[in-house]
């Protein structure tokens, strides 16, 4: 999905920073800047590969 898409429940599921999905963009626009290869740059619309897990076996 787009970065600007991402919304509130995935920022707080994601349970970085204080969970909110201000903190939550702030903090990986940050690392995209800082981390996407030469020729690349950060858009509030480039797309990201967003997953959710599922714990089947928790700890006893």
């Amino acid at each position: 999905m787009p970065f600007d898409e991402v919304d509130e429940d995935f920022a707080a599921a994601e349970g970085e920073d204080d969970r909110t999905l201000e903190s939550w963009r702030a903090g990986h626009e940050a690392y995209f800047r800082r981390t996407l290869g030469e020729g690349r740059e950060f858009t509030p619309d480039m797309p990201l590969v967003c997953e959710r897990f599922e714990l089947l076996y928790p700890k006893p």
